[in-house]
């Protein structure tokens, strides 16, 4: 693939990734909050969609590195996306292990809530990564 088509393929599929991010992040989750009455009933929701965010993530951060692996520090962002995306699956991993599915409930609060900070954070880095990435690239052009 020529690598001018692999940047604006990338550029779309990112732009497409911080769009439902953003938007499921900023809205969904308020809203579904709101209609719920529990942060903890929105969070089991949560827990199941931020399984299929996390598949779809490591493609679209992994195609980024190819696609920007000529512009060293688009390619360096895009493999520190990859290596986050990959702590959000391990930290997902160990929180799923702190929730009982059939009570919806936290099993152990304390630990979750840390694990859980640790997500979000991590979640937050790579929101401002794929945001400098995206302003960035629209600047140059």
């Amino acid at each position: 693939m020529e690598n001018n088509t692999a940047k604006k393929i990338s550029m779309v599929l990112l732009c497409i990734w911080w769009g439902a991010f953003t938007f499921y992040s900023g809205v969904v989750i308020n809203v579904g909050m709101q209609v719920l009455g529990s942060h903890t009933e929105m969070g089991f929701i949560t827990q199941a969609v931020t399984n299929y965010l996390n598949f779809i993530s490591l493609p679209i951060f992994a195609f980024a590195a190819y696609a920007f692996r000529a512009e060293k520090r688009f390619f360096i962002a895009a493999i520190f996306l990859v290596l986050l995306q990959v702590v959000l699956f391990f930290v997902h991993f160990k929180l799923d292990k702190l929730l009982d599915f059939g009570q919806r409930v936290v099993l152990n609060k304390a630990v979750f809530y840390s694990l859980h900070r640790i997500y979000l954070w991590t979640s937050t880095v790579i929101w401002l990564i794929v945001s400098g990435i995206l302003l960035l690239m629209i600047k140059k052009k």
